[in-house]
């Protein structure tokens, strides 16, 4: 089935990808692709492309990206100012809000800062900061950025998936497509100062607990980027429900879809 994908620009920066019109659409915030890759609406178009497959059937969504020119003073709090203020004058209050990956951080920010325009809030391999290991792949791939090392940089995901023969796909793809991949990655200066606002986590588990959202928190028990935060942020935010997939990774939204589609499935429509 062919879905009609619509593109444009939030406060006329922030590119989104909307996909139907129904009055309570979930607000999806993109992962860290959505800043280290130049963002064109074909790009767009393909995540919201492969959303549609971890959705429940029909579900009205926006996917919003990042800025692609941030300020120097870029942060967090800048951030879910901004989701903030789309939020208040687009869509129907409370919002249902999803955090994927890098994006959830900033879902996180949003909902404990502005709890009154968040009913329902969704972080998909992602929690309200980075674990231990995940700071220090971060760190990594800030050095990679800075340096305009772009192969080293797209090479810190090929660990990513559970399953080997797709971290091995993803690396034979790097090695004969990297010229074409490196060409479609964002400007260093960009990616870095994303990468070290997702560090400058000023979020302490106080704020957690003003979140009234009822909450999902839902990824893979071998994340490596998030790891125990997950159930860190799911027991500092009251009622939050905590589901982690067994022996997945990072990568289980796409190795474990079809149940990570039974689990928002049952979440966004109880």
């Amino acid at each position: 089935m062919m879905h009609k994908i619509e593109t444009g620009l939030f406060l006329g920066r922030l590119p989104f990808a909307s996909v139907g019109q129904g009055p309570e659409r979930l607000l999806i915030i993109n992962g860290g692709q959505g800043f280290m890759m130049k963002p064109c609406p074909s790009r767009l178009e393909k995540d919201a492309r492969q959303l549609i497959h971890i959705l429940p059937p029909g579900t009205s969504f926006v996917l919003i990206g990042y800025d692609p020119a941030p300020k120097a003073d870029l942060s967090l709090e800048g951030m879910a100012r901004d989701i903030a203020e789309i939020i208040d004058a687009d869509f129907k209050k409370p919002a249902k809000l999803m955090g994927i990956s890098y994006g959830g951080v900033v879902a996180t920010q949003v909902t404990a800062r502005y709890p009154d325009l968040v009913g329902r809030l969704v972080l998909l391999a992602s929690a309200h900061g980075f674990s231990a290991d995940g700071k220090e792949r971060l760190k990594r791939q800030i050095q990679f950025a800075k340096a305009e090392q772009f192969h080293a940089l797209l090479e810190e995901f090929t660990t990513a998936f559970r399953r080997p023969w797709l971290n091995l796909l993803l690396r034979f793809r790097l090695r004969f497509e990297g010229r074409s991949l490196i060409a479609r990655m964002g400007a260093p200066r960009t990616i870095g100062r994303y990468l070290e606002a997702m560090l400058d986590n000023d979020v302490a588990y106080e704020g957690l607990r003003d979140i009234s959202a009822r909450t999902l928190i839902l990824g893979g028990e071998r994340d490596q980027f998030f790891g125990g935060m997950m159930e860190a942020t799911a027991s500092a935010i009251s009622g939050a429900k905590l589901t982690l997939l067994a022996g997945e990774t990072h990568m289980a939204p796409v190795e474990r879809a079809s149940e990570v589609r039974r689990h928002l499935e049952e979440f966004i429509r109880s």
